[in-house]
């Protein structure tokens, strides 16, 4: 992890190398040791140091306290004072400066010590990169815009409001996230990951010019403020020199490393005046590069943000869906390819609209995660289909299991852990015949608490399956870190096993790894007899997929259980 920087302002030569010694032996880097204002504001803007230490009264013709507002209101790095003097009118001027902290002199070195430590936590800089915070980068552009606001306001008053804000200077903020970093801390422990994040923060920090402040805002994601620009074309450059910086390979534990980003960009005054409002277009801009798949940038555009009238019907349409019944659960049936007969199946949410009739669930499915609605309609199908799975037992279709699909939305819930096994309790369903699937990107966006909460699970009873396997990054590491009973293999592995020989030999691997493991394993999406004979051969446990049965509706999928249908 990086050291924090520090620069000495004192005047006084025998001063200042003590305290650089003893901050050297406290763990921080010294990066400058300057004896006037006028050095310190010019060396600060060089040496972009985490924290400086001033001597209030310095030799020439400008003082600690007026270096320190200068650096403060240009760079916005902390300032601790260190001075002798304690009278009212010094005290006074320090404290103007919002300050980090005030030494008086002499000091002890455990003081100081604590006082850079307290002032560091008190004022909420990231720990790891040494980065200013999200609390720090909202103050930061709050101010910013506050200023703005107030110095363009008249000038806004006379501009015809088709073009306003047009012509105006535009600040840029990015949000930046840096793709699939999880697969490293998996690979190689999150200390790794934390040399990652440190080293990204140092690369931007020292390569990107016309930063006004970089933030690290949480996990792997980065925010920062751009001086005023005259062309949308000047932050696209930006952004590309960051695409660039950061695909710079780094060597961990011995491997060569790249990483890539997505960065969402928005500007002020021209997508929103207010802070929330601008950082969440950002965060929406770089969500849409994360979608076209990583590396690569995305501008918010305001003209083409605005929904449509036929959006907007749908998401009215799809708030009062539930209210109205116009879900259903299909169920696709899960086969024992030993025995040929079905052990269970799989929920399916479709949405019968009233005048649409079947909406797809990639068109509606999507909408429900970023309306938040996915929460109250996963629950709808889990309780339904743990309901109905429980009917279909007591008719005696048993032994008979369900599994149902977590979303990115629901797994972040701080009380799905406790939810599910109330449903499950309200129900009355014996928790073994429940199957929650989750994929490698949900679980991956909290180890820890998805770690948790599947343990949980497991310990009450119910079962845990990997979805899509073989699709992500990190799958033979989660495979040890998580609590899973059951392999999915993705579809895509499926449809390619009898015509490509490394794509067969690897589907062999999965099964017999999983068995080794003591894990069921599952092929999805099986749609030929030749896949079929495969999976048979290599003893796959079970299938599903429209070779057997397309997923249906509650009533035909009862008929199949009442005929008894087998796999041939």
């Amino acid at each position: 992890m990086s050291k924090l920087k520090i620069m000495i302002v004192e005047d006084e030569s025998i001063i200042a190398e003590d305290l650089a010694d003893s901050l050297r032996t406290m763990g921080y880097a010294v990066v400058d040791i300057v004896s006037s204002g006028e050095e310190a504001i010019s060396m600060a803007a060089e040496k972009q140091p985490n924290l400086i230490l001033m001597d209030v009264m310095l030799q020439g013709e400008m003082d600690g306290v007026t270096a320190a507002e200068q650096i403060q209101s240009s760079l916005q790095i902390p300032i601790i004072f260190l001075t002798a003097y304690t009278d009212n009118q010094t005290l006074q001027r320090v404290k103007a400066t919002n300050p980090f902290g005030y030494i008086v002199k002499p000091f002890e070195e455990r003081n100081l010590h604590l006082t850079i430590e307290i002032a560091l936590q008190r004022h909420h800089y990231d720990p790891i990169t040494l980065l200013p915070n999200r609390s720090l980068f909202r103050s930061r552009l709050n101010e910013i815009l506050s200023h703005k606001n107030q110095a363009s306001l008249g000038d806004l008053c006379n501009v015809n409001e088709s073009h306003k804000y047009q012509n105006f200077p535009k600040i840029p903020i990015f949000y930046i996230s840096l793709d699939r970093i999880n697969r490293i801390k998996v690979t190689l422990g999150s200390k790794n990951g934390e040399l990652v994040l440190c080293n990204m923060a140092k690369r931007l920090k020292e390569s990107i010019t016309g930063i006004d402040m970089l933030a690290r805002l949480e996990a792997a994601e980065f925010a920062m403020i751009l001086k005023p620009v005259e062309q949308k074309e000047d932050a696209i450059d930006v952004a590309q020199s960051i695409l660039d910086v950061i695909s710079q390979p780094m060597v961990l534990e011995g491997y060569e490393i790249y990483i890539t980003a997505s960065i969402g960009i928005t500007f002020y005054p021209l997508d929103d005046i207010e802070v929330d409002e601008l950082l969440k277009n950002a965060n929406a801009a770089m969500y849409h590069a994360q979608q076209k798949g990583g590396n690569n940038y995305q501008l918010h555009k305001s003209e083409a943000v605005v929904i449509s009238l036929e959006q907007l019907a749908l998401e009215t349409n799809l708030r009062n869906a539930l209210k109205r019944s116009e879900f259903q659960v299909y169920y696709q049936p899960k086969v024992n390819l030993r025995t040929g007969k079905i052990t269970g199946a799989e929920a399916l949410i479709r949405w019968h609209h009233p005048e649409k009739g079947l909406v797809s669930p990639a068109e509606f499915i999507p909408l429900a995660e970023e309306t938040g609605l996915i929460i109250s309609i996963g629950e709808w199908v889990l309780r339904t289909a743990c309901n109905q799975t429980k009917i279909w037992q007591e008719a005696g279709f048993f032994p008979f299991q369900i599994a149902v699909n977590l979303s990115r939305r629901q797994f972040i819930q701080k009380n799905l852990q406790e939810r599910i096994i109330k449903i499950v309790q309200e129900i009355d369903l014996e928790p073994n015949y429940l199957e929650l699937e989750v994929t490698e990107s949900l679980v991956m966006q909290n180890e820890k608490a998805a770690s948790r909460m599947m343990k949980s699970w497991q310990k009450f009873g119910i079962k845990i399956s990997i979805d899509d396997f073989g699709t992500g990054y990190s799958s033979l590491s989660y495979l040890r870190e998580f609590p899973f009973d059951v392999i999915k293999i993705d579809r895509s592995f499926i449809r390619n096993i009898t015509a490509d020989s490394k794509t067969e030999a690897i589907t062999i691997a999965i099964i017999q790894m999983a068995h080794s493991l003591s894990l069921r394993v599952v092929a999805e999406g099986v749609e030929t007899q030749a896949e079929l004979d495969f999976l048979r051969k290599h003893k796959c446990d079970e299938m599903q997929g429209y070779l057997f049965s397309a997923p249906l509706p509650k009533s035909k999928f009862e008929q199949l259980l009442k005929e008894g249908k087998k796999l041939i």
